[in-house]
C-alpha cells in the first residue's frame, strides 16, 4: 500500500469514528489527519461546522489557528477566537494562541498585548515569554527580545527553541562566541536539531573556523539529506579550498530546489573564478530573471562580459549597477574598462576618475 493509500485509509477510518462519536477528541484526530494529508479545505470545513454548533475548546482553536493560517484566511481564524473568548479568557494558553495569530497578521502590538495577558494569568508561562521574544525579533527590537528569551529560559531552561533564537540574536549583534554557546546548549538538549547544527556552523563561519563550520553543516545534512540550506552552506564553505566539491554541492541544491537564487549566484561566482565564463553567464542571467535589479548579479555579469570581450553588454550591466549603487567604486572602474574596450576613451577616463574619487572617500 502506497503512502497516499495509507493516508486515505486512515482518514476514512477517522471519518467513520468522528461520525459515530461526535466528540471533540475524535474530531481533533480527523482534522489533524486532514492537515497532515494536505486536505486543508476539508479541515477548515470540519472546524467551522463544529465551532458553529457551540463552544470551542483550546484543542479545537489551536487547530483553527493552524488550518486557517494554511488556508490564508487569518481574519476568519481571529473571528473564531473572538467569538469563543468568553469561556476561555481565563486560560493563559488561549491568549498565547491568539497572540500567535496576530503575529501572523503582523499586528505586533496586538500580539504583544495578547502575550502579556497570558502572563497576567500565568506569570511563569514559558511559551508566552518565548512568543514575546519572537514578536520583538520580528519588530527589530533585538535587545528586548534577548531579555524575553532569557526570561523564558528561567521558566524553562530546557526550551531548545529559546536557546536557538538567543543564539541567532547574539550572532546578528556581532557576538558569535555567545551565539556558539547558545547553539551548543541547544544541541545538548536536542542532538538531532538540524536548525541548531546549521546555526552553529554559521557562527563558526563568522569566526573563520571553517573546518568546524563544515563539520556542523555535514552533520545537519546527515540528519536531513534533503535539507537545502545544509547543502548550500557546504557549497559556499568549500568554494575557496575545494571548488569541485563546492560546485557539486551547489548543483545538488539546484536539484533539490530548481531556481534557488543564491545557489545560482554562487555557481556563477565559482564559474567566473575558474574561467568558465559561459557557464557563469548563464547562472547570473538566471539570477536576473527573478531579480532584474540585483546589484550583485549585474556586477558580476558585467565583469563576465568584459572577460568575454563583449564590452557593449558589459556597459549595459555596469551602467545599471552605477545607477543602483552610485558609490560602488569597483563598478565605475570596470565600466571604464568596458568603455576602453569599446574605444570610448573619454568616457573610460571619466569612469576611472569617479572610481578614484569614491575610493578616496
Amino acid at each position: 500500500m502506497s503512502p497516499e493509500e495509507k493516508t486515505h485509509k486512515r482518514i476514512a477510518d477517522l471519518e467513520r469514528s468522528a461520525h459515530q462519536s461526535h466528540d471533540d477528541p475524535a474530531l481533533v484526530q480527523l482534522v489533524r489527519a486532514y492537515l497532515d494529508g494536505g486536505r486543508v479545505p476539508a479541515a477548515v470545513s470540519k472546524l467551522d461546522a463544529r465551532l458553529a454548533e457551540g463552544a470551542g475548546t483550546l484543542a479545537l482553536l489551536e487547530l483553527v489557528a493552524e488550518a486557517h493560517t494554511k488556508s490564508g484566511d487569518l481574519d476568519r481564524a481571529i473571528d473564531w477566537f473572538e467569538r469563543h473568548e468568553k469561556p476561555l479568557r481565563e486560560e493563559a494558553q488561549y491568549w498565547t494562541l491568539r497572540g500567535r495569530l496576530l503575529e501572523a497578521t503582523e499586528d505586533w502590538d496586538g500580539a504583544l498585548a495578547a502575550h502579556d495577558k497570558s502572563l497576567e494569568l500565568d506569570p511563569d508561562h514559558p511559551e508566552a515569554f518565548f512568543r514575546i521574544g519572537v514578536t520583538l525579533m520580528r519588530m527589530g527590537r533585538e535587545r528586548d527580545a534577548i531579555q524575553a528569551f532569557e526570561q523564558c529560559l528561567k521558566s524553562d531552561p530546557e526550551m531548545t527553541k529559546a536557546h536557538i533564537n538567543l543564539g541567532i540574536l547574539f550572532d546578528e549583534l556581532g557576538q558569535p562566541e555567545r551565539a556558539i554557546d547558545c547553539f551548543q546548549r541547544a544541541l545538548q538538549l536536542d542532538p538531532r536539531s538540524v536548525e541548531s547544527r546549521l546555526n552553529l556552523g554559521a557562527a563558526y563561519g563568522d569566526l573563520g573556523r571553517q573546518r568546524e563550520a563544515l563539520s556542523e553543516f555535514q552533520a545537519a545534512m546527515d540528519l536531513d539529506p534533503s535539507n537545502v540550506l545544509a547543502q548550500f552552506n557546504i557549497g559556499v564553505a568549500l568554494m575557496d579550498d575545494s571548488p569541485d566539491d563546492a560546485q557539486a554541492a551547489l548543483r545538488r541544491v539546484l536539484a533539490l530546489e530548481p531556481g534557488h537564487w543564491e545557489a545560482n549566484y554562487h555557481l556563477g561566482l565559482l564559474s567566473f573564478k575558474r574561467g568558465q565564463y559561459e557557464v557563469g553567464m548563464r547562472h547570473f542571467q538566471q539570477c536576473l530573471e527573478t531579480r532584474p535589479d540585483s546589484v550583485r548579479a549585474l556586477y558580476h555579469l558585467g565583469l563576465t562580459y568584459n572577460k568575454k570581450d563583449q564590452p557593449g553588454r558589459a556597459v549595459e550591466c555596469l551602467t545599471r549597477v552605477c545607477e543602483l549603487d552610485p558609490r560602488n567604486s569597483q563598478a565605475h572602474f570596470y565600466l571604464g574598462v568596458a568603455y576602453d574596450k569599446r574605444g570610448q576613451y573619454d568616457k573610460a577616463r571619466l569612469c576611472y576618475q569617479a572610481a578614484e574619487r569614491l575610493k578616496r572617500k
